[in-house]
């Protein structure tokens, strides 16, 4: 259990980074509802603006959550005007998700949010520190991240190099 007395210095790896996650999670929680959507929801969003259609399925494996989370998700945004999910012409199994106009309008907003939460994170770092630490934190991913999802890193969508959107 975290207890709240001890200083950062003073816990372990694992109370670290659960600290830091519920930190900037938080952070991410307040900005994006500043834009009208939840934090989860605000990164579909932007996966979708990188690969509008793409299948629920894509969607589940990206975000590493149950097909019953992402189904309840996507029913809220689709309630909400943000997304719509059809069959697949050529295949009816699968269900394509794709934003609406609503959605598209949002998305320069959502993400320079993204943006700017990525440069506050990264102002924290050097350029070696931050080379190192997201080595770091992509071999913790591909530790304890599903087998068939290891070393895919499919979140290209959260910013590119350039800092555009590839759509």
């Amino acid at each position: 259990m975290f207890d709240k007395k001890r200083m950062p210095e003073q816990m372990r790896i694992g109370q670290l980074l659960l600290q830091v996650c519920r930190l900037t999670g938080d952070r991410l929680r307040v900005k994006m509802e500043k834009i009208g959507v939840h934090r989860a929801q605000g990164l579909v969003l932007l996966q979708l603006c990188h690969r509008d259609g793409i299948s629920q399925r894509q969607i589940i494996q990206a975000r590493h959550v149950s097909p019953a989370t992402m189904t309840n998700m996507l029913q809220r945004m689709e309630r909400d005007g943000w997304i719509t999910r059809e069959r697949d012409s050529d295949d009816q199994r699968m269900v394509r998700v794709y934003l609406t106009e609503k959605a598209k309008s949002l998305r320069k907003e959502a993400q320079q949010t993204f943006r700017g939460m990525e440069e506050e994170l990264a102002s924290v770092y050097t350029d070696e520190e931050k080379e190192m630490f997201c080595r770091l934190l992509i071999k913790l991913h591909d530790r304890f991240a599903p087998f068939e999802s290891r070393h895919r890193h499919d979140l290209p969508f959260l910013l590119d190099n350039e800092g555009e959107d590839r759509t």
